[in-house]
């Protein structure tokens, strides 16, 4: 117990160990915040489309979609909608799915100790935000498509539904890791 007591003593004194710790906290700060802002914009203007159409949009729907409902979505949709719904695209669900993965990556490297564990645990941050933005592309392809097909539908609806699961499990990431590294920290019995 004594020896615990002086190694936090000397990490506190310490200006080198203390002094790495700060840019990451505002790493973290500045990733939570971005993070939190790009959803909150992206959601709120993704609903204003959601409202003016009248139906659900695809890329809301955890269960997935069929080719017969984006046509119809697309039968919904006018250009002012159009151009709406794919700012939220291009830059709202481009901006948080990084930033949210940059989080869950600083908070597992952070938090999470020397788990062996965090290398998985960055990939499913890492695959969550590819699987995010491949949905927005495969959704604008299929929508600007001259005719909708039924594969390119199936392969948006596949990734939206991993884009939830994913998007669960990076948060299961760091939890895990967090977890891990409280019951594996030195001194605990």
């Amino acid at each position: 117990m004594a020896d615990t007591r002086r190694d936090r003593r000397r990490n506190v004194d310490n200006p080198e160990r203390t002094g790495s710790r700060r840019p990451a906290a505002w790493l973290i700060i500045a990733a939570a915040a971005v993070s939190v802002l790009s959803l909150a914009l992206g959601w709120l203007q993704l609903q204003s489309v959601q409202r003016a159409v009248g139906i659900q949009l695809p890329d809301t729907m955890i269960g997935g979609y069929d080719a017969g409902y984006v046509e119809s979505v697309r039968r919904l949709l006018d250009a002012p909608l159009v151009e709406r719904y794919q700012s939220v695209h291009y830059f709202w669900d481009l901006v948080f799915p990084v930033a949210f993965a940059a989080l869950i990556i600083l908070l597992v490297r952070r938090f999470g100790g020397q788990t062996p564990l965090r290398w998985p645990f960055y990939t499913v941050a890492v695959l969550y935000a590819a699987v995010d933005i491949a949905e927005n592309l495969a959704l604008e392809a299929a929508l600007a498509s001259p005719e909708i097909s039924s594969s390119e539908v199936a392969f948006a609806s596949f990734l939206t539904t991993a884009k939830f699961v994913l998007f669960a499990a990076a948060i299961l990431a760091f939890a895990l890791s967090f977890m891990l590294n409280r019951t594996t920290e030195p001194g605990r019995d």
